[in-house]
């Protein structure tokens, strides 16, 4: 399945500096069991109604859970929720 994590950040948060670091955090993830592939694309278009980032992880549906309590989710939600404006999530196959 796909898990998609797709951010609006806050509108003072300069989001080209956080692409490197949200990146290099989110490919640890490929370590896991059943999470296979890791992509972090940011919005080519800079209007007030898009979103800034959209986190792709590529995983089995068991690997969920696991991935809920691993060490790079709550790195994820402790060092970024505060910048956070909006986020969707969204799961499809």
């Amino acid at each position: 399945m796909k898990h998609y994590i797709i951010v609006k950040f806050k509108e003072q948060i300069n989001v080209g500096l956080l692409t490197e670091p949200i990146t290099e955090l989110f490919r640890k993830l490929t370590e896991m069991n059943g999470i296979h592939d890791v992509n972090v694309y940011t919005s080519c278009i800079d209007r007030p109604n898009r979103y800034d980032i959209m986190i792709e992880i590529n995983m089995d549906k068991a690997a969920l859970e696991c991935y809920d309590h691993s060490d790079v989710h709550i790195k994820w939600k402790q060092e970024y929720s505060e910048m956070i404006e909006n986020k969707a999530i969204f799961d499809c196959e």
